[in-house]
């Protein structure tokens, strides 16, 4: 069975600040669909305060955008989409 993966975005709360992260995730098979989170890829500090707006600035959200993208191209340069 060819390998698939995808990215995972997701938020969590630590204290008084919160987390945005990337993570790898890998296709388990079966349905519902099931993944697994396999890889750490990036990730960036939100303090509470900021949160609630949720507002990036270009930069910041230029930076996920090419995360996100790149990750993704690279499964399917390797056949894993």
């Amino acid at each position: 069975m060819k390998r698939r993966q995808a990215v995972l975005v997701s938020i969590t709360k630590e204290g008084d600040e919160f987390i945005l992260r990337l993570d790898d995730v890998e296709h388990q098979g079966g349905q519902p669909m099931t993944w697994l989170q396999m890889e750490h890829f990036t990730s960036k500090l939100i303090p509470g305060r900021f949160f609630e707006e949720l507002e990036f600035d270009e930069k910041d959200l230029a930076d996920f955008g090419y995360s996100i993208l790149a990750r993704l191209h690279a499964f399917k340069s390797c056949g894993e989409l």
